[in-house]
């Protein structure tokens, strides 16, 4: 009975479908250097490591660590893309210096049109009107 139940762990266990009792119980109990599978258990017995006992404590240290690096990285990314936009911004709006200048000019500009339209005298033209209500006129000319 205990030849066939070893037998049979073992076949589980080379498949990995054993659950951690029946390992025990094969690392245990096949001492044997006769069955093939002898040198192997006495191997992973001899080389067992445990954990340190504060394991658990140092990973979650260290997945909050990660999120954290992650949020000052993405904090000091979004300053330097605003910066960048700003830098950008007055590059290209830069302050105006010239806008009194641009003021005269187009002051300037308005009164030279205004006395060249003065100076115009309105062609005579006749027109006669077609019909007229009280609100609407219609003319027709002739040129």
């Amino acid at each position: 009975m205990r030849e066939d139940e070893i037998r049979r762990l073992t076949e589980k266990y080379e498949r990995g479908e054993t659950t951690l009792e029946e390992e025990v119980f094969l690392f245990e109990n096949v001492k044997e250097p006769d069955t093939p599978w002898a040198n192997w258990f006495t191997f992973l017995e001899n080389n067992k490591i445990t954990p340190p006992e504060d394991l658990n404590d140092r990973l979650w240290e260290s997945f909050e660590g990660g999120r954290d690096r992650k949020r000052k990285k993405m904090v000091w990314g979004m300053a330097a893309a605003a910066s960048v936009l700003l830098l950008v911004s007055f590059l290209i709006l830069g302050p105006r210096q010239s806008n009194e200048q641009d003021f005269a000019q187009k002051e300037a500009l308005f009164k030279e049109a205004l006395d060249m339209i003065g100076s115009m005298e309105p062609a005579a033209i006749e027109r006669t009107i077609v019909y007229e209500n009280e609100m609407v006129i219609i003319y027709t000319t002739k040129e």
